[in-house]
């Protein structure tokens, strides 16, 4: 799916003033769940900074996990009318790219598409887009 547009119907601001980047491999130590986003884990890295993470990102036994794939907690402070572009949904966000080029999480729930009802729609129409190819 390339240059699907999306955009912004309600303001929000970045949560934390850091980001941390994680590589593939990457130790961490995994706190709590949020009780309020399930999948997402509080999870320190060897530095000691804490972030969360989706499980998709993460294979988990006890109290350790070791991250799956490149993951950057970056989020994006975006205003309403703004337009940003589609690179992937996780857990109730969405990771998108400004016209110039940043790129960050958002809450999937803060944005729309110009074809679809609603970001989460976005998956059920390129799965079907790519179900009408293979035929």
């Amino acid at each position: 799916m390339k240059n699907v547009k999306l955009r912004v119907k309600k303001a929000h601001k970045a949560s934390f003033d850091y980001s941390v980047a994680f590589k593939k491999g990457d130790k961490v130590k995994v706190g709590k769940e949020d009780p309020e986003m399930p999948g997402w884990f509080w999870c320190e890295n060897k530095d000691g900074v804490w972030s969360w993470i989706p499980q998709e990102y993460l294979t988990r036994e006890g109290s350790e996990g070791t991250i799956t794939h490149g993951y950057d907690t970056t989020e994006l402070t975006v205003a309403i009318g703004e337009t940003l572009e589609y690179l992937r949904e996780v857990k109730f966000w969405t990771l998108c790219r400004t016209r110039y080029g940043k790129e960050g999480w958002v809450p999937t729930r803060n944005l729309e598409h110009m074809d679809v009802q609603s970001v989460s729609d976005l998956k059920t129409k390129h799965n079907v887009d790519r179900e009408q190819k293979k035929e």
